[in-house]
């Protein structure tokens, strides 16, 4: 599993019908065009939301790893400056609606990187003293501030909309509701797909879901390459100052009732479990049921000097063979070879050692043959290639009839916790056979199809659905696992852990009450 999520360091909404208001404490965050009958103006709502910078640098410079290719093969490498960079992770904005009135048109919200810093202030929506302290319609700061927000002459890749009724000297006057950046500038992000830089929408329709869920990687994508001073082609940086949440243009200032989109999202400052989220995922997919060790006394099949030796014994007979040629990175076995008078007939393993792998070839040359004691003449090296039955290694479940168990479940962590658990899994029936240990101990891997995920357990939500890509079940040659960072968890609550696998045709989902709970720490 690999996702992370992040909270704002601080988010407002601003209103077109009152442009000098601050809303930086309220517990909720408008997107609107309300239209009333005594004003033939429409009134807009937008909501600016902000996550640390800092955050988000390391996330993605410490936290964020994927699989490595070539000398990195089977081991978690950081995705800054990898291969990886473009296609193994990616950054989702997670707004939770509170309320939703009059979303009837097919409508889209659009998501934008601001293009101006602004202030947080301390005001609620409507308060009985209106708080003027922080960002508003018209004021990027405060109130009075000389920090407005541009209604024209915007610099370049920034933009901003008001009412097109409205001539300059209006906007200016009355505001003009945040600036952002659009445009493209050419960045290709994933292999021959040129991705919009700066913004990211949801479409909403009359009965879908009306959480947000868009895919801001390229805006973040941009800001970290402004903070870390990198430079991708076609990419232009810019600095973060967070998003800008709002209707298309063409569904505000519209003064049709059939056209009052309407949607209160729960902000930072919620009492609830539901406070915007920055989420990162990413690919941390690694599968190896090997452990690299060879089995005890395995004997190993290959070609041999056959026909060709000469030997002073006439028996079968054995001798310790020097350290192979190995294509591979295993190192530490040792190995026995078997002679009779005129050929080496096998060879099998004394020393385990480690890293081997199927596939693997090991060779002894002419001259380590014929430099052993008693043995001369070959003319053909012994070769061996490695198996899956040469190499200790987990068997993969092969029936849908499992049984699950988790393991290394403290059952409480802290919200600062990282918690790698691990899966015990056995068929739940296992075949009949005679043998001098329990089946019941052995243990298995699920297969390269299988995920998991979190509900709350008061609730019965999915925090963390079942995902193909980022929440796969690793491997190794202990048992199935996976990794949870608590720090995206509501503390002081109780999780219930999902499993799901494909296996034989079947899709098993796995609920066998794998609770744990997240304390403040």
């Amino acid at each position: 599993m690999a996702v992370y999520k992040l909270f704002p360091e601080k988010d407002a909404s601003i209103y077109s019908a009152y442009s000098a208001m601050n809303t930086g404490l309220d517990a909720i965050l408008d997107v609107a065009n309300l239209v009333v009958d005594r004003n033939p103006t429409a009134q807009v709502a937008r909501s600016l939301i902000k996550f640390d910078n800092n955050q988000i640098l390391d996330v993605v410079n410490n936290i964020m790893k994927a699989p490595g290719t070539g000398v990195d093969a089977g081991k978690l490498v950081p995705l800054t400056g990898s291969s990886n960079w473009n296609d193994k992770w990616d950054a989702r904005l997670k707004l939770y609606v509170a309320k939703a009135t009059n979303v009837i048109i097919d409508s889209k919200v659009y998501v934008y990187a601001v293009s101006s810093s602004w202030n947080n202030g301390s005001g609620q929506y409507l308060d009985k003293l209106q708080n003027y302290t922080g960002v508003s319609w018209k004021y990027e700061d405060f109130s009075g501030s000389a920090d407005v927000w541009p209604a024209g002459g915007w610099s370049q890749f920034s933009t901003g909309s008001y009412d097109t009724s409205w001539n300059l000297s209006k906007a200016e006057a009355t505001g003009s509701g945040g600036s952002w950046y659009t445009g493209s500038g050419g960045y290709v992000r994933e292999t021959g797909t040129q991705i919009n830089i700066s913004e990211s929408y949801q479409e909403y329709t009359l009965r879908s879901t009306k959480d947000l869920n868009v895919d801001v990687s390229p805006i973040v994508t941009m800001w970290y390459s402004s903070s870390a001073g990198i430079s991708l082609p076609g990419l232009t940086s810019k600095d973060n100052d967070g998003f800008i949440v709002k209707w298309e243009d063409s569904k505000e200032f519209q003064t049709v009732s059939a056209i009052s989109p309407q949607i209160s999202y729960y902000s930072v400052d919620t009492n609830t479990i539901y406070p915007p989220q920055l989420e990162f995922r990413w690919q941390d997919f690694l599968y190896s049921t090997s452990s690299g060790d060879f089995k005890q006394g395995r004997t190993l099949t290959g070609s041999y000097p056959t026909n060709e030796l000469t030997s002073s014994i006439s028996c079968s007979f054995t001798q310790s063979l020097p350290t192979p040629t190995n294509s591979g990175d295993g190192t530490g076995a040792t190995f026995i070879g078997v002679f009779n008078s005129s050929s080496m007939t096998s060879v099998y393993v004394k020393e385990l050692g480690l890293g081997y792998k199927a596939g693997d070839t090991l060779q002894w040359s002419t001259t380590q043959i014929n430099s052993l004691p008693n043995v001369s003449g070959a003319v053909s090296t012994a070769n061996v290639t490695l198996s899956t039955y040469d190499i200790q290694q987990l068997d993969v479940i092969d029936t849908p009839d499992i049984y699950c168990a988790l393991d290394n479940n403290a059952g409480v962590f802290y919200s600062e916790s990282i918690n790698q658990f691990r899966l015990n899994v056995r068929p739940e029936f296992p075949a009949r056979t005679f043998k001098t240990s329990s089946l019941d101990t052995k243990q298995h891997a699920l297969t390269t199809s299988s995920y998991y995920a979190i509900k709350d357990l008061d609730t019965n939500e999915f925090i963390v659905d079942f995902d193909k890509t980022y929440t796969q079940i690793s491997c190794d040659a202990t048992s199935s696992y996976f990794t949870v960072y608590m720090n995206g968890l509501e503390p002081e609550r109780y999780y219930n852990i999902l499993i799901q696998t494909e296996v034989d045709g079947n899709t098993v989902v796995l609920d066998e009450n794998y609770y744990f709970k997240v304390v403040n720490g």
